[in-house]
Formats: structure tokens, sequence, C-alpha cells
């Protein structure tokens, strides 16, 4: 969806335009005259006389005001300005409000006539909810709620309309027979149209998958938001509330947080299952069986320290197997997701 406006610089008589100055004191003056073109195909939720046009030099705003209120001629100190058109002031989520807004730079010049065309574009991400008709099956109630830094929008399950954020990230939460379930993240930008198509789906510890789909015609894109299938009240990351080790995996870069897994081997090398044991590192993963290295974080066990002295295979062999519970901090570890500078653990 997208409108256009076109901005003439130009003076009141066009003719004598290119040889007449005008000067206020020292400076001198240009001027800026409104025409407004709307095309045949203009798809418009607000009219454009009802936009608002700003017009500022970085320092001075000169103009703040409704198009259809603006005189046909602007005077403005010969310069430099960003000119700004929008539909409305949006400041918070909000259902069924897309905005749209557009934004150039110009020179005003005495005596010259310029043209300029502004493309007046969604500035705003609308997001829509879709649950599956599994959903009832598997619960009695159920609703999500959609969050970001300026706000937050419900969704109850009968919930039909489009909510609109900012650009930016959103976190996605849901209510499910008096259970809050993490839903995760999503980055939205200007002009996403996000349907958010949330189904229940059975794995070994059950849990609940929310696809996400992108409307082709705004930015098409692919976005998946799995919720933790262990069904976890959302709180902050603990010792109670660790993340699994595929969470860790995608949390890389974040410090002092506790990870929880099975100790399947005690080495860097890629066959942790037959790699010499090590006393320096713990390989952990969700499955007790797991193989496969590209399912594991590598701890760090640094000398000197308690997680050093009572998780390490080489003094404590009967750990291999147990399900532990360690804090550090996630980075990169010879090469592959780890957890660096443990300080604390707990066997679960």
């Amino acid at each position: 969806m997208e409108k256009q406006i076109l901005l003439l610089m130009t003076s009141l008589f066009v003719m004598c335009a290119c040889s007449k100055k005008e000067t206020t004191g020292e400076k001198e003056t240009g001027y800026l005259t409104l025409n407004i073109i709307q095309g045949a195909s203009l798809k418009a939720d607000v009219e454009i006389t009802d936009y608002m046009l700003r017009i500022s030099d970085g320092q001075t705003e000169f103009v703040k005001e409704r198009i259809g209120d603006l005189p046909e001629q602007i005077a403005l100190p010969v310069g430099s300005y960003t000119v700004e058109a929008y539909s409305m002031e949006f400041l918070q989520p909000q259902f069924d409000m897309p905005f749209y807004s557009g934004k150039t730079t110009v020179e005003i010049e005495a005596g010259e006539t310029n043209e300029i065309l502004l493309t007046c574009s969604q500035g705003n991400a609308g997001v829509k909810v879709v649950w599956s008709n599994d959903f009832p099956k598997k619960f009695q109630t159920y609703e999500a709620q959609i969050t970001c830094d300026e706000g937050y929008l419900h969704y109850s399950s009968e919930e039909t309309r489009t909510g609109y954020f900012l650009p930016g990230t959103v976190s996605v939460t849901i209510l499910a027979d008096g259970q809050t379930i993490n839903g995760g993240t999503i980055t939205l930008f200007a002009r996403d149209m996000v349907t958010a198509n949330l189904r229940p789906k059975e794995s070994l510890s059950g849990g609940l998958t929310i696809e996400i789909f992108i409307d082709e015609t705004v930015n098409p894109r692919e976005v998946e938001v799995i919720v933790d299938p262990d069904y976890r009240t959302v709180e902050p990351n603990s010792e109670t509330n660790p993340y699994s080790i595929e969470q860790a995996i995608e949390h890389q870069g974040e410090n002092g947080v506790w990870v929880e897994g099975y100790i399947v081997g005690a080495t860097t090398a890629q066959n942790f299952v037959t790699g010499n044991i090590q006393a320096t590192v713990l390989v952990l993963a969700d499955d007790v069986e797991e193989t496969s290295s590209t399912k594991t974080i590598l701890v760090q066990l640094q000398s000197g320290t308690k997680p050093r002295e009572d998780l390490n295979l080489v003094d404590n062999p009967e750990n291999l197997y147990q399900k532990v519970a360690v804090k550090g901090n996630l980075a990169t570890y010879s090469s592959r997701p780890g957890l660096l500078n443990t300080s604390d653990y707990s066997f679960k």
C-alpha cells in the first residue's frame, strides 16, 4: 500500500521566480508551494489533506501542520530542510491502525524552482494471530500477548483483528489453561504483515510450536518461533528456570545464565562419545543418548573452581550421564557453542 505526495517547490508567480529574490534581514527567502496529486490507484485510509506535514532544518521546526490547513505558499529561509509527511502519530501498539509516512531532504534556493516526489509507505508492522483447529482440543482456555518496548496487545482466542507495532523486537507469550508459555521473539520491520499460526505439536516432552508466516505482498521472509516444549512459566533465566541446550545455542552472547543438560562427554573433539576424557571441559546435551555434536555445548571448567573440582569426569567418572545445571557466560568455545567462566552448578 503506497501513497504519493508531490511537493512542488516554486513561487506563487512562476514566471518571475527565477529572477525575484526576497530577503528576511540578511537571509534570502524561498517558497514552498504545495500541490497534492492523488492517483486513481491510491488506497487511502486517511485523506492526504489530513496528513501532517513537518518541515525542519534539524534545529528549528518551521512547519508542523495538517496539510489541508497549510497556505498555498510557505516562506522558508534559504537552506537545507527535512520534509516529512505522516498519517498519524503512532506511539504505542494498536489494533487495525496502520500508519504511513515519508521523508526526504530539500534545498530551498531563492529564485529557483524544484520538484520533489515524497513517497509515503507503511511505517509500522502488523501481526495477526490465528489459532489452529487443534488448539481447543488440547486447551480449554488460551490467549496470547505480544509485547514491545512501547506496550502490548492481548489477543483472545476469538480475536481476528491485526495488531500494529513499531519496527523492532516483540515477544510472544501464551496463556493456556493457566500456564504462561514463552513463545520467543519476532523481529518486525516496517511494512511487515505477519500471520502467527499457532498449533499444538506433540513431542517427547509435549510442546507447542508457533509458525510465523509473512504476507507475500509485503517484505516476504520466513520466521519460526518455538515455544518452550516443557511449558515452563515465563520468568527470568535462573537456577530453577535454566536454558535447555537448544536454547543455550540460540542465546550465545548472554552472560551470567544457567544452562541445564545431561553430561554426555568431556572432550573438545567432535566425536565426544569415544574422545579422550579431559578435566577442562564437559559436553552437555538435552538428550542423554545424544551423539551429534551440533546438538551439544561445551562447558569450560576452569582450574581452581568448584565446578572444575566437582564436575570433571577425570576425577568424577560417576557424573557421566547425570543431569546438571551450570552457570556461566554463553560464548564460542573451541569453535563451538559453549558456556565459559562457569561459577556455579547444581545436579538435577
